[in-house]
């Protein structure tokens, strides 16, 4: 039983920094579209240089995961806005709220004894 409880936990943990990562990717991404269209660009050049850098490295992180998202989205007209990264996290919110029933499931019969 612990075997598994460590198992659903792992796979939690891996959800949450999933998640997070998306979370940063999108808030990052955002304040460089305003950046871009600013005079900070030209002002703080470093600066922006590793913000597009760790834009790059986020964007990277969670490509695999956006892209059946992505996939799905493009047949439906959604005026030029990318909804994948909310999709995804409702889809990783609801998986570990299944993961989580599941495991209550599992422990609780076996604390009950």
């Amino acid at each position: 039983m612990d075997f598994v409880l460590i198992l659903f936990r792992t796979i939690d943990v891996i959800l949450s920094i999933l998640q997070w990562t998306v979370l940063v990717w999108v808030i990052l991404s955002w304040i460089l579209f305003f950046l871009r269209n600013s005079k900070f660009r030209w002002r703080n050049r470093q600066l922006y240089h590793v913000l597009e850098q760790l834009n790059d490295i986020f964007e990277r992180m969670t490509r695999p995961f956006l892209r059946p998202f992505r996939r799905l989205m493009r047949r439906i007209d959604t005026a030029g806005i990318d909804w994948s990264p909310l999709l995804l996290m409702l889809a990783i919110y609801v998986l570990r709220q299944i993961l989580w029933a599941i495991a209550r499931r599992l422990i609780l019969p076996a604390s009950t004894m």
